[in-house]
């Protein structure tokens, strides 16, 4: 199993040539949105060992979510996204509170890494509101991402 450095050098390698595609053909214009896009790369490149105990992500997983909850606050502050928030944060509590433990398991499936993509992708559309076909677009780029992952994994 590679440590995370690897998995975040691998990502960061994918990211460069994901961001020139982006910039180049006009998929985005927003710096705050590459600032997000590039966060949650990082994190998801990393996320598939959260079901491992010897895992520091699970430690730092709380500061993460609370960091973005408060620059979306900061960002788009309104009733809904406070509404949203505490909807979130007490389904994101209860997933991860009851969550299995067993090594290279759900987390390491495609399948889940497609409807994880899918959930946070979903996220970043209700934040920035855009096209469909950027919705795609930045699915990919979030996949591709998690799927780094259990690419070095494989090996």
């Amino acid at each position: 199993m590679p440590k995370w450095k690897w998995h975040l050098l691998l990502n960061s390698l994918l990211m460069i040539l994901w961001i020139k595609f982006l910039l180049e053909y006009g998929f985005l214009n927003e710096y705050f949105l590459l600032i997000f896009l590039v966060f949650f790369s990082s994190f998801l490149s990393i996320f598939p060992d959260i079901d491992s105990s010897k895992s520091g992500i699970r430690d730092i997983f709380a500061v993460i979510f609370a960091s973005i909850a408060l620059i979306f606050i900061i960002y788009k502050f309104s009733v809904e996204s406070i509404f949203l928030l505490f909807f979130s944060f007490i389904f994101l509590y209860l997933f991860f509170r009851f969550f299995p433990t067993k090594h290279r398991g759900i987390t390491h499936k495609l399948s889940f890494s497609i409807f994880f993509c899918l959930i946070i992708t979903i996220i970043l559309w209700i934040m920035f509101n855009f096209s469909i076909v950027n919705f795609i677009v930045y699915f990919l780029v979030l996949l591709s991402s998690y799927l780094s992952h259990l690419f070095l994994d494989a090996f």
